[in-house]
């Protein structure tokens, strides 16, 4: 069922979760084998059913307006130097050291931008991943800095900017709504030109964090 964002983009919601169900394999996560009929995955009048406590956020491909404070350089992760890229996201999203090398080997593969910035003493970490028209954000690892704060404004803007360059027409988030600090986390992406959407589909609840 295709539905429609604020600002005009047309999107098909199961398309999304298609993408985040590649995510999610590539990243190793318990997720199903396949989307064909896995419990959740089915998309009706109400959302996906039964959804889980991952809310969606999406956003279409106009440029940033928001501002972002100067003096916060945000370096595109190259495969050779992806070490402190990986220990970043492992660490932002509360997950052991194990997955580290998991985050770090995701620089360089197709489809995959990473993206570390600095604030003070503590670093941030992002990471997209485009699937045709579609970007997700799949990696948002700056709970340590904030959710609302200037490096991970950084990251939104300069990922936004790529994915527009790269041809995206819808570009996606999520938020896990039980999670600690969702409301700050909502709230930067709102800033940020997203806007509140649907509720994913139960399995997502397994997947790796995004946020």
């Amino acid at each position: 069922m295709a539905s429609v964002t604020k600002g005009g983009a047309s999107y098909d919601p199961v398309a999304v979760e298609r993408v985040e169900w590649s995510v999610q394999r590539e990243l190793g996560a318990p997720v199903p084998d396949s989307l064909e009929g896995a419990d959740g995955a089915k998309w009706g009048l109400l959302g996906f059913d039964p959804s889980g406590h991952w809310r969606r956020f999406l956003r279409d491909a106009h440029p940033p307006r928001f501002r972002v404070q100067d003096g916060i350089d945000v370096t595109a992760v190259e495969p050779g130097d992806s070490a402190s890229f990986g220990a970043t996201a492992a660490f932002g999203l509360g997950l052991p050291a194990k997955t580290e090398a998991t985050f770090a080997a995701l620089s360089g593969k197709p489809g995959w931008r990473c993206y570390v910035t600095q604030a003070g003493r503590a670093p941030a970490a992002a990471a997209t991943f485009t699937d045709g028209p579609i970007v997700l954000l799949a990696v948002d690892a700056t709970a340590e800095v904030g959710r609302r704060s200037p490096s991970r404004a950084a990251l939104l803007y300069r990922m936004i900017e790529d994915a527009i360059e790269d041809g995206a027409r819808l570009i996606c988030a999520r938020i896990d709504i039980e999670g600690k600090g969702s409301n700050d986390a909502a709230s930067g992406l709102l800033l940020a030109g997203f806007e509140k959407s649907y509720l994913c589909p139960l399995w997502v609840d397994s997947a790796f964090p995004a946020s």
